[in-house]
């Protein structure tokens, strides 16, 4: 099994990027974690004029038509701008269960985006619990009951920074790493 790391903006610092590596490589030991060169796409196919945001799901399509992953590759594509799904107001990321294309969008988790001091530290903690629920999804996990489990499900950044970077011992267990 490999997992890609696949950045969509030049704003993504090496020390994420390599972050996101280790982190991800700790919490699935039997996949090789990478990260691709950056993709280059017009976002503007991708927004909603109405909202000025990504449209979450049309993306993942498009990523998974234009990538092509084979089916034991999972593509983690790490977004620098808003995005909503469905009848949500916004999302944090998105991923199809079971499938092989996932996303994070990195605004939102940054304090700043709230009005707030920066605070590079949360930031990066919550990319990592973001991008490991989302590859979570595709390795046939649902959403956790569990507060602390990382697939626990994220409705505010309360509920981000409460919860921690790894699967409870059910999730764990119902991970699919085929």
């Amino acid at each position: 099994m490999k997992i890609i790391i696949q950045p969509s903006s030049d704003k993504l610092d090496n020390d994420i990027l390599n972050l996101l590596v280790d982190s991800i490589s700790k919490e699935f030991v039997i996949s090789k974690v990478t990260v691709n060169p950056l993709l280059i796409f017009d976002i503007h196919d991708f927004i909603s004029k109405r909202r000025n945001q990504l449209r979450s799901s049309d993306f993942l399509l498009w990523i998974l038509e234009k990538l092509k992953p084979a089916n034991e590759i999972k593509i983690l594509v790490i977004c620098d701008i808003d995005a909503y799904s469905g009848d949500l107001n916004f999302v944090f990321g998105e991923a199809y269960k079971g499938g092989r294309a996932a996303a994070i969008y990195l605004p939102r988790l940054r304090q700043d985006f709230y009005g707030l001091e920066s605070n590079k530290f949360l930031f990066h903690e919550r990319i990592v619990k973001e991008a490991i629920h989302e590859l979570g999804h595709t390795f046939g996990l649902f959403h956790c009951n569990n507060k602390l489990c990382v697939m626990y499900f994220s409705n505010s950044l309360n509920d981000t920074d409460i919860k921690g970077k790894s699967f409870c011992s059910d999730c764990k267990n119902n991970l699919m790493l085929k």
